[in-house]
């Protein structure tokens, strides 16, 4: 793999404040940060066993103008990746407002750890595993 660190970033970054989840694959390390003004905080922490990566699409804001169409159009959606350990704990990795840059990350980490995608952001009611 070319690049043994993966960089992910929240939706609520900003030029501020940024904040994300780095991965070092290589190590087996990760580390949840936060950036503000340029003064970086969070500790590497050793990664555990991850069971699957979590693919799903929810609303980064409530908008009280939007309907439930806007959200199961996309409009308004936050894509976002975690991978899934000790049955239901989340290591959120990455969100973005692109589904396309949500799924080459998650074939990127399949093909790293080893374990299946579940896909709920295509269609929150009828998740689907992808091999």
């Amino acid at each position: 793999m070319e690049n043994q660190i993966i960089i992910g970033k929240r939706a609520s970054s900003n030029f501020f404040r940024k904040m994300g989840t780095q991965l070092d694959l290589e190590k087996g390390l990760y580390k949840a940060y936060e950036s503000v003004l340029g003064m970086t905080s969070g500790s590497w922490k050793k990664t555990p066993k991850f069971d699957y990566i979590l693919l799903f699409k929810t609303l980064y804001i409530k908008c009280e103008g939007c309907s439930p169409e806007d959200f199961e159009d996309g409009h308004g959606a936050v894509y976002q990746i975690s991978l899934v350990y000790n049955k239901n704990r989340k290591l959120i990795v990455h969100e973005s407002k692109e589904k396309e840059e949500i799924f080459a990350l998650a074939e990127k980490l399949k093909s790293f750890y080893h374990i299946k995608i579940k896909d709920s952001a295509s269609d929150r009611r009828n998740p689907k595993w992808i091999d």
